[in-house]
């Protein structure tokens, strides 16, 4: 597995964020129109940063092959949103890999609680959450795809160094 290097998000990768986004839901139906399910995407300073949350990439020899981020939503409470990696670098451990940096960033400015929705027709990305402690607390439809909640009281057990 090559390092991969976690990054804040900078406008020079949109296209690659957006490419990356675009892949991961090729297939998939999204429930809204293409424009609104983006919206976040082309104003991620705004949605992320300026809600005291966090946007990161992954990058493996400055190729976008990662990115995640959350909202927050409280003081102590946040939606994890937008976690991607490239398909054919997944099951490699880069989620694991994000998902653990996202997870202590966010304890870092106070957040105990992270959140996030996912259509019922993923079963891997459940599995991939389950394994990671996030617990189903509902369902319920994104337009016309059927969703699942997930949430997950965050620990202080993470102590990973970041360079984001």
């Amino acid at each position: 597995m090559k390092s991969m290097q976690l990054i804040y998000y900078k406008p020079q990768y949109y296209k690659e964020v957006l490419a990356l986004h675009r892949s991961a839901k090729e297939g998939l139906p999204i429930g809204i129109n293409k424009r609104d399910e983006e919206s976040d995407l082309k104003s991620i300073e705004d949605v992320y940063f300026l809600s005291g949350g966090v946007f990161l990439i992954g990058l493996i020899d400055e190729q976008v092959i990662a990115m995640g981020g959350f909202e927050r939503l409280s003081y102590d409470s946040a939606e994890l949103r937008r976690m991607r990696i490239r398909n054919d670098l997944q099951d490699q451990g880069y989620g694991t890999q994000l998902l653990d940096v996202l997870e202590e960033l966010a304890l870092k400015s106070g957040i105990t609680t992270f959140s996030f929705e996912t259509a019922k027709s993923r079963p891997l990305t459940q599995e991939f959450y389950r394994k990671h402690g996030y617990k189903q607390k509902g369902s319920g439809s994104y337009g016309e795809v059927d969703i699942v909640r997930f949430r997950k009281a965050l620990k202080t057990e993470h102590s990973i160094s970041t360079q984001a």
